[in-house]
C-alpha cells in the first residue's frame, strides 16, 4: 500500500510502498547507500511483474520500497502486477497481485499511519503547522498563517511519472527539477490553494520516493488546530484526516 497514506486503492508507479506479511526477512536493515539497492539484509530482491524494486527497508512483517517507474507495459496507466519477496533462504513468496494506478497520492503524517499531522513545512521560517507547543522532534512547530503570504511544502508520493524521467532508486539531486505531468489541486480545510510552480509537484533532491507540493493559502481558509489537508490529483482525493494549523 501507498507508505504516506496506508491506502490500499492502489498504488502509483515511482511511488513509496509497503508491503506487509511474515518471514519477509530475519532482521531490520534500513537502507544507507543512493540510489538505493535492490538487495538489503538477507533480502536479495522484491520484484513487481520480475522488475527489482529499490529498499528503504526490510524487517520480518513489513518492507519498504519504490515501485518502479516502469512497473507498468509501455503505455499502460493501470493494470495489476505480481509482487515477490526473495530471500538468501528458503523459497521465494507466493506472488501477490497489486493493482497499479496513474497515481494515488499520500501525505506523510507524523505519526506515520496516514493520519494526524502532515508532515509540511514553512518555506519561510521552517516550521511545521503543528498546534503552538506540539513536540515534533527537534523541528520548530507554529500554525501556518493565512495572512502571511508564506508558502507551505507538502511532503508526499504517489503523484504519478514526472518528467524529465529519472531512474529507480535515485532521488532528484543532479539539480535537474522534474515536475509532476499531472497537475494537481491542494485542499486547506475544503479550500483550494494556490499551487506554486503552474499546479505541478516536483521529486525531492533529497528522498527517494518523495514529491514535494508548494501551496499558498487562500485567505479564506479556515483556521484551526486540525484543518484537514488534502491532495486532489487523476480523480483521486486524500483522506481529510490530514491535517495541519491554520492560525489567521
Amino acid at each position: 500500500m501507498n507508505s504516506g497514506s496506508y491506502s490500499t486503492q492502489g498504488v502509483a508507479p515511482g511511488s513509496l510502498v509497503s508491503i506487509f506479511g511474515t518471514n519477509l526477512a530475519s532482521g531490520l536493515s534500513i537502507a544507507n547507500t543512493i540510489p538505493l539497492s535492490t538487495t538489503l539484509g538477507d533480502v536479495t530482491s522484491v520484484t513487481f511483474n520480475n522488475i527489482p524494486a529499490a529498499l528503504y527497508y526490510v524487517g520480518p512483517l513489513q518492507i519498504n520500497a519504490q515501485l518502479p517507474w516502469n512497473v507498468l507495459a509501455e503505455g499502460a496507466t493501470s493494470g495489476n502486477v505480481n509482487v515477490v519477496v526473495t530471500r538468501s533462504s528458503g523459497s521465494p513468496s507466493a506472488p501477490q497481485t497489486v493493482p497499479v494506478v496513474a497515481a494515488m497520492p499520500g501525505i506523510f503524517t507524523v505519526p506515520q499511519n496516514g493520519l494526524g499531522q502532515a508532515f509540511a513545512y514553512d518555506n519561510t521560517t521552517g516550521a511545521i503547522p503543528a498546534p503552538t507547543g506540539t513536540v515534533i522532534g527537534s523541528f520548530k512547530v507554529a500554525p501556518i498563517s493565512v495572512s502571511s503570504g508564506h508558502a507551505l511544502i507538502i511532503a508526499c508520493t504517489g503523484l504519478g511519472p514526472v518528467t524529465p524521467s529519472i531512474s529507480d532508486g535515485e532521488p532528484a539531486s543532479d539539480g535537474v527539477i522534474r515536475n509532476t505531468v499531472a497537475v494537481l489541486e491542494v485542499l486547506i480545510g475544503g479550500v483550494k490553494a494556490q499551487v506554486v510552480n503552474n499546479g505541478h509537484g516536483v521529486l525531492s533532491p533529497q528522498f527517494v520516493s518523495e514529491y514535494q507540493i508548494g501551496v499558498i493559502p487562500d485567505p479564506s481558509t479556515p483556521t484551526g488546530n486540525t484543518v484537514s489537508l488534502q491532495i486532489v490529483v487523476n480523480g483521486v482525493t486524500t483522506s481529510d484526516k490530514v491535517t495541519i494549523a491554520v492560525a489567521p
